[in-house]
């Protein structure tokens, strides 16, 4: 009996780093209170019930977060990887799903290892769940797009140059799951309500663009959403940087980065997850709703003379209203995909001097006095 109330002892403070804060505390309590119950049968049972408590928890808990993982994860497959062999954008969507889900595996592992941990509060987590959703979807629906805008496959075999801004695409998709790693990690982390409201703050804007235009402004200069697009690029970074700032100085103990670096930091993550909330917004629609696509102007896709695309291949007279639709398609929702790679760029140029400037008059702290307590700066209050 000893032999097997060591075994449960020894099973349930095992199980109980498996558990999450407050429940993790309670197994441990447990398991500390089985010394004050007599040795025996008495014992075994207390830790019995203890350790099939812990055992429920686990399998509740664990085991649908890993049904519903595995199950996106087997529908965002499904999305990239079916189609027909003569889509031309059929070998592009699976090397996208591949690429994906490893940089989705991997990257928390060497996150990790250099920034710690996702931190404590229900805030992160939700925001790395969601951030891991949105872009899964946003991914599987720009192979929904691109697999619909490439059906007449001969006539649409990408060249080099598109193979090469995929690939840049794909590095810019994994520099924001880095950075979204990072922001939410105990090693970087924004004052307590910075993330909230870089949240907040993106996704508002990324809504009002998406209204402006669901289906992705196109680069031209007569289009009056792009004025709302660059309106936004210049008063979101400036916005997110000045109000984290403030924040951060509130509460300077809650972080080892100072005021001004919370808000470049939080500058360049609004302005990053705006536009990655925008081109989820647009890419779903597009995916959703392509007959609604605006049809492309461009002469070569209307059957105008000339009455060839630009590689020299005839389109025949009977697909050109076919052809004009897909190209419409599959060019489509690329401006919103394009600013991805501009988002963190101005976000950290006009972040970090809107922070700047609003830290300038702000009380800087003074290192603590041998007594542990903090000393204070002249002015402050």
């Amino acid at each position: 009996m000893d032999r097997l109330t060591r075994v449960l002892a020894g099973l349930l403070g095992r199980a109980a780093g498996l558990l999450p804060g407050r429940r993790r505390d309670w197994a441990e309590a447990a398991l500390a209170e089985s010394g004050e119950i007599p040795p025996g049968a008495q014992r075994a049972a207390w830790l019995s019930g203890g350790l099939w408590l812990v055992t429920q928890e686990i399998l509740i808990r664990s085991g649908l977060r890993m049904i519903a993982f595995a199950a996106g994860v087997a529908a965002f497959v499904w999305f990239n990887w079916t189609g027909p062999s003569s889509n031309s954008a059929l070998t592009l969507n699976r090397m996208w799903a591949i690429g994906t889900l490893l940089i989705l595996v991997a990257l928390p592992l060497v996150i990790r290892r250099q920034f710690g941990p996702v931190r404590g509060g229900w805030v992160a987590r939700a925001v790395r769940v969601g951030g891991y959703a949105l872009i899964l979807v946003l991914i599987a629906a720009k192979a929904v797009k691109d697999r619909d805008g490439s059906e007449l496959g001969r006539y649409f075999a990408m060249p080099s140059p598109l193979w090469v801004m995929q690939v840049v695409l794909f590095v810019v998709i994994a520099a924001y799951v880095a950075g979204l790693l990072i922001l939410t990690a105990q090693g970087v982390r924004l004052t307590r309500w910075g993330l909230p409201a870089v949240v907040a703050m993106a996704a508002v804007t990324a809504g009002v663009l998406y209204w402006v235009d669901p289906y992705g402004a196109s680069i031209d200069p007569n289009n009056a959403a792009l004025k709302w697009w660059g309106l936004a690029a210049l008063v979101l970074p400036v916005v997110a940087g000045v109000l984290v700032t403030r924040l951060a100085a509130r509460d300077p103990g809650a972080t080892v980065v100072t005021a001004s670096g919370q808000g470049m930091l939080a500058a360049c993550g609004a302005t990053a997850a705006a536009a990655l909330i925008l081109a989820f917004l647009t890419s779903v629609t597009i995916a959703l709703f392509p007959h609604r696509v605006p049809l492309s102007q461009d002469p070569l896709t209307q059957g105008a003379c000339p009455t060839f695309y630009r590689d020299g291949t005839v389109v025949p007279v009977a697909l050109r209203a076919e052809y004009r639709y897909e190209i419409s398609v599959g060019q489509s929702g690329q401006t919103p995909f394009a600013f991805l790679l501009a988002a963190p760029i101005i976000g950290i140029a006009l972040g970090g001097i809107a922070a700047t400037a609003a830290s300038a008059g702000l009380p800087r702290p003074v290192p603590s006095g041998n007594d542990g307590t903090r000393a204070t700066a002249p002015g402050d209050a």
